[in-house]
């Protein structure tokens, strides 16, 4: 009886299989479909609603195949435009939310390709404007993720909807024309793969009755044979018999054929013995920023771009590199840095900003211009390095990110709770009411404390710092001791025209960056006296000695944490950079 089970279970079983791997292969719908589009007369810009495709596949492969020729405009030694005809093969591919996307494209010609229906029949659709060409689009921080190429691009690229793809040789000349796009479409596999393995699953069973039913043949031929009182006679030979064979069982003689029966479907499935039925993972969706100015990956990539523009500047003190990625107070501390290095690199160490972890990241939420986003940095060569805090501006659709602040936190600094990057934190840019100080009120009131300690009227207000100890009361006084009658000190705090940034935190107070500048006059005390320049200040000022005096600007650059209006939580100096920015004799 067991041996006939197990025959119909592997009969079930090798149908099951069979089917599985048919529906599988011979029966599956196709994994791809493919639309291709010809423009003509392409204007600078080809965009793709990245919605219109999801409705099809959220992942597909877009290939352009290059190959421009148009006219550009240059500017003539008196700025005057002059056509030149130019061409190129060159290809750029990016994607981005759709209001950054059109932000960037502005008043420039442009078509929009859909896909429609089911198929995904591409459609092309024709915006004018007055412009003529946008900046090249590749390396835009805008993007949250760019190809380039050169005749013909192929990109996978997994957009989710709210986003659109962006298509261009460099901005001036038309847009590649022929673009084909390859939807990866996901097939349900559920059906073939509960065959295949349901079949496996009842083979097992039938494999099992099997060998119960051979086992329990074996004892029953075992226990006969210990009746039989004599041991077996051999045959007797007679002549023109064949010589005897042992019975067979229905059960054994039907094996052969139910193995070929799973062995022949298994075949059809190729090499394998057991094929791939579950369909393979579509690669995961980026998500675009939503509402913030950026997103994480975008920022890594940023950062990356940065470092590696502040690297070659600084190898070749260049100030025109220096200045594509450093803006205000960074960028002043720089180029005074430069220029005392022109005459000995011991006299100004460069602020690096490392490439190591984002500890933190707060980007502004905002869609619109301009865009700000904070983040605080560790040194992963340097454990004992302080962290930096670094604040980018993006101040239009068409500029990159420079580097405002970039400020070495305090030991043991605590940064207060935040948003989280996907949601983004308020910025207001300029003076606020909102706090307990405003940051002219920050540089005023911290400047009285620098030169007046423990006597400042403010010096409740604000928690103990290192700066303090550096630049403040005791450490002037010092100084004016140690000349004794031969100079006169004069020092002047005041807020430099860097625009402050304020993050609004999780508890209602804000992280705060403004930039003091510190003057500092030293004259001679007695007539005939001179005051000699040294180092730095020697260097930026061009000059050894003055008999009038010598004016050094310091700057720095501080991060405050200033609590909300009303509250009675004193103001924390989180961390400060600073530099001699620039120095002259007194006239």
């Amino acid at each position: 009886m067991r041996f006939i089970v197990s025959v119909i279970l592997f009969g079930v079983a090798a149908v099951m299989v069979g089917a599985g791997i048919l529906i599988h292969t011979v029966f599956s719908p196709p994994t791809t479909t493919a639309q291709s589009i010809t423009i003509s007369d392409p204007a600078p810009i080809t965009v793709i609603d990245s919605s219109s495709l999801n409705e099809i596949s959220s992942t597909q492969t877009i290939s352009v195949i290059g190959g421009a020729e148009g006219t550009v405009y240059v500017e003539s030694p008196d700025s005057t435009p002059i056509a030149q005809p130019s061409s190129s093969e060159r290809i750029v591919m990016a994607w981005g939310r759709q209001g950054d996307v059109l932000a960037y494209i502005g008043n420039v010609p442009y078509q929009s390709i859909t896909a429609n229906g089911l198929e995904g029949e591409l459609t092309v659709k024709k915006f004018t404007g007055p412009e003529t060409a946008t900046p090249d689009p590749m390396g835009s921080d805008l993007w949250v993720e760019q190809f380039e190429g050169e005749k013909a691009l192929s990109a996978d690229v997994t957009t989710p909807k709210g986003n659109l793809i962006l298509i261009a040789t460099n901005g001036a000349l038309p847009a590649p024309k022929t673009i084909t796009i390859t939807w990866q479409m996901d097939i349900d596999r559920s059906v073939p793969t509960t065959l295949f393995y349901g079949g496996l699953g009842i083979a097992l069973v039938g494999g099992i009755f099997y060998y119960l039913g051979w086992l329990s043949d074996r004892r029953k031929h075992r226990h006969r044979q210990g009746r039989m009182p004599k041991a077996p006679r051999p045959p007797k030979w007679r002549p023109g018999r064949q010589p005897l064979e042992p019975r067979r069982r229905g059960g054994r003689r039907a094996l052969p054929f139910i193995a070929w029966g799973l062995a022949v479907p298994m075949m059809l499935s190729g090499c394998s013995v057991f094929p791939n039925l579950i369909a393979e993972p579509l690669p995961v969706v980026k998500v675009s920023p939503r509402g913030v100015a950026v997103t994480a990956e975008q920022f890594d990539r940023i950062l990356g771009e940065v470092v590696a523009t502040l690297e070659m500047a600084d190898e070749q003190s260049a100030e025109d590199i220096a200045a594509t990625r450093l803006d205000g107070a960074a960028l002043r501390f720089r180029l005074a840095q430069y220029t005392a290095r022109a005459q000995s690199k011991d006299l100004a160490e460069l602020f690096a900003i490392p490439a190591g972890k984002v500890r933190l990241l707060l980007p502004q939420k905002t869609t619109t211009w301009p865009r700000s986003v904070f983040a605080v940095i560790d040194d992963a060569k340097n454990e004992d390095a302080p962290s930096v805090a670094v604040v980018m501006t993006q101040n239009s659709p068409r500029e990159n990110y420079k580097v405002g602040y970039t400020i070495a936190l305090e030991p043991g600094a605590k940064i207060p709770s935040v948003s989280s990057p996907e949601s983004g934190a308020a910025v207001l840019y300029g003076e606020t009411e909102l706090l307990s100080v405003t940051p002219a009120q920050a540089v005023e009131h911290y400047g009285d404390l620098l030169n007046l300690g423990n006597k400042s009227e403010f010096a409740d207000d604000f928690d103990s710092d290192s700066l303090q100890t550096q630049i403040g009361a005791a450490s002037k006084s010092k100084r004016v001791k140690e000349l004794g009658e031969t100079a006169t000190f004069t020092w002047k705090d005041s807020i430099t025209d860097d625009v402050p940034l304020v993050f609004a935190t999780a508890e209602s107070g804000a992280l705060m960056m403004v930039t003091l500048q510190e003057k500092e006059i030293v004259k001679p005390a007695v007539p005939g006296a001179a005051i000699t320049a040294t180092g730095a200040v020697k260097a930026l000022a061009d000059i050894t000695s003055s008999m009038t005096g010598i004016e050094a600007d310091y700057q720095y650059q501080l991060l405050f944490y200033v609590p909300s209006l009303g509250s009675t939580e004193k103001i924390r100096l989180l961390g400060y950079s600073y530099a001699l920015t620039s120095a002259r004799k007194l006239p």
